[in-house]
């Protein structure tokens, strides 16, 4: 074997050890954002995002996503949907049984829970058994020291596919209460712009997978979104609306992610000062 080729193996082994860890490998992306709206009791509330698991493993019994998460001392854990990706759905079922020991966990639904056929006999039971409060298109309210905050949760719209995902989430938010401060759990970035005509204070979404393959920031293709997507990873505002897509924790391809490992979202969410 010559010097050239011996070379370009060892550079291919190299680049699939790099792309391999960089599949495996926990990151968190930390935000603090601030909000006119937000009660003063609820200054400095922290948010952990959990979304599209995926089945993803992040050691024994999920001890490294865990200890994450215990490290970021969350005051609410938002699943945003896709927990689950083929049958096998042990991995999944651990993480909520010791997250729901940290704090309250709410979940909402991605597609990927849509294509299980017993979604609503046996998975929807063994979340809330687990201990999620799981929305299907329900809101919650959170109350401090006589001040309140408001969860909305949006079922995926896959479960209704005869109404398209615009006009379901109109339909939806029109429903329900979105005025004060109010969070929205929601697996669809792509929908913001309904989000934002409802002056949803802050959404949490996923779905995306960060684009799967990311270059200088941007993600190279999304489903729902197509070719070099808008909504991929961060904060994006519109009127008086947030939203933070996480760019997820697992896969569902047999592609890799390429400059894209897996993401946990820890928020904190400050009370904009009347000085700033």
């Amino acid at each position: 074997m010559s010097l050239k080729i011996a070379a370009a193996f060892a550079l291919t082994a190299a680049a699939a050890g790099i792309c391999a860890w960089d599949n495996v490998r926990l990151t968190v992306s930390r935000y603090t954002t601030e909000f006119d709206k937000l009660p003063e009791s609820f200054d400095g509330f922290t948010i952990v995002q959990v979304s599209d698991l995926h089945n993803q493993r992040f050691g024994e019994n999920q001890s490294k996503l865990i200890s994450s998460i215990k490290a970021a001392k969350p005051d609410m854990i938002a699943i945003t949907g896709d927990l689950f990706h083929t049958e096998h759905r042990g991995r999944a079922y651990r993480f909520l049984e010791q997250a729901a020991k940290l704090a309250p966990c709410y979940y909402v639904s991605g597609n990927h829970e849509q294509r299980f056929a017993d979604y609503f006999t046996n998975i929807k039971p063994k979340l809330e058994n687990l201990g999620a409060r799981v929305l299907d298109d329900e809101r919650v309210t959170l109350s401090r020291n006589g001040e309140c905050i408001s969860i909305i949760g949006l079922s995926d719209p896959s479960f209704k596919r005869t109404v398209p995902p615009d006009q379901l989430t109109e339909d939806k938010l029109s429903r329900l209460e979105t005025e004060g401060f109010t969070i929205l759990l929601s697996h669809r970035p792509e929908l913001f712009h309904v989000y934002a005509r409802h002056n949803v204070s802050l959404a949490l979404t996923g779905h995306a997978h960060g684009g799967q393959i990311r270059f200088r920031k941007r993600g190279l293709f999304a489903v729902h979104q197509g070719w070099l997507p808008k909504y991929t990873e961060g904060i994006v505002v519109e009127n008086n609306t947030k939203m933070l897509i996480s760019r997820g924790l697992g896969n569902s391809t047999y592609y890799p992610k390429i400059n894209n490992p897996p993401e946990l979202v820890v928020a904190e969410l400050r009370r904009k000062s009347a000085l700033t």
